[in-house]
């Protein structure tokens, strides 16, 4: 299937740091994650990738990726360079880092949202999932930061992250979500179910098999003709800023690498001979041709995989960073149109 001949680029999945200082259960951090890819982005490269996407239309860009945005030291002045380029900002941090000082860094700068990642709706439930005991400090963290931003009338939005961790707890779950996160903090957020990492993940998802139990024949999750492009920090053969085909590789980027934006343009990785297998697989519904596609569960219809938010405007089918993208009405001839996929890493 030809590309057109204007290529669009609307958003960026930037990771800027490959390493991570939390070892979640259900993250492919805690399995081990490829060393080649545990590298932090120089400020050059950030902002030659940047300015490459320029030239394609970049509307938002997100700084996380898969590992810790905040080990990156040059982080509020990513921000503000995107913000200089008039590119909505946003990040997705797992909040231990998140001191007043860099919250208003980051505030200062321009950060449009910051979303903190905290799997665990009490204290025995966030030390399990995110193997960690730092569940009080983390809270504070976030209604420092919230007060913080309150207090220099900054704009930004601060939300919270979660995953129903048990099914057939749900509602439960739920609650203590509201009462321990949400109102303690005053931050907005959304509630999700898990995913399983391209196949990499099965334990606790059993709703993902039994979509497709049900599910007659797979389609297209639309990611690999996106205005949508996923960047590591790291690469491979000692090269950095991998592109690859989404954010549920992690843990196996290596397979999934299209190009490297350390010396290709955006461009030649987009047209490239790779790429271009990616996306005829997906037309031509050959996801056992893409070992990291052929086992995602993304290729399924789960239609709650919002569970709650109180986020204005959220609803499954519409993409956490850019507003007004709905993947469900996108098909691989809308190249280039503005539609995008539902972003739930």
């Amino acid at each position: 299937m030809p590309l057109p001949d204007d290529i669009q680029i609307y958003q960026l999945d930037l990771e800027i740091h490959g390493a991570c200082n939390y070892k979640c259960e259900m993250c492919p951090q805690a399995w081990g994650r490829e060393r080649s890819f545990l590298k932090s982005m120089p400020f050059d490269l950030f902002r030659k990738i940047v300015d490459d996407a320029l030239q394609h239309g970049l509307k938002s860009a997100s700084l996380h990726g898969s590992g810790e945005p905040t080990l990156n030291r040059n982080m509020p002045e990513m921000v503000r360079y995107l913000k200089s380029c008039d590119v909505e900002a946003v990040s997705f941090t797992n909040g231990l880092r998140l001191t007043e000082e860099l919250a208003e860094q980051l505030f200062d700068a321009g950060l449009d949202t910051l979303r903190i990642s905290a799997i665990g709706y009490d204290e025995a439930s966030y030390a399990r999932w995110m193997a960690s005991d730092q569940y009080d400090e983390v809270r504070e963290n976030v209604r420092k930061a919230i007060a913080a931003r309150d207090h220099g009338g900054h704009a930004t939005q601060v939300h919270l992250y979660h995953l129903i961790t048990d099914l057939n707890r749900r509602e439960e779950e739920l609650t203590l979500y509201q009462e321990n996160w949400v109102k303690h903090t005053g931050a907005f957020a959304e509630v999700w179910l898990m995913h399983n990492w391209s196949g990499e993940y099965e334990q606790n998802v059993p709703y993902h098999r039994d979509a497709m139990t049900r599910s007659k024949s797979q389609r297209s999750c639309g990611r690999p003709f996106s205005p949508l492009l996923e960047v590591r920090a790291g690469g491979l053969d000692g090269h950095a800023g991998a592109v690859v085909a989404c954010c549920m590789v992690l843990g196996h980027d290596s397979e999934a690498v299209l190009g490297h934006l350390d010396h290709q343009t955006i461009e030649e990785v987009v047209r490239g001979d790779v790429y271009e297998e990616l996306r005829s697989a997906h037309s031509e519904k050959r996801f056992h041709d893409i070992s990291y596609c052929k086992d995602c569960d993304q290729l399924f219809d789960v239609p709650e995989a919002l569970v709650w938010s109180n986020i204005p405007g959220r609803k499954y089918g519409e993409s956490k960073i850019t507003e007004g993208l709905d993947h469900r009405a996108f098909t691989p001839q809308k190249m280039g149109t503005g539609s995008d996929l539902v972003e739930i890493e």
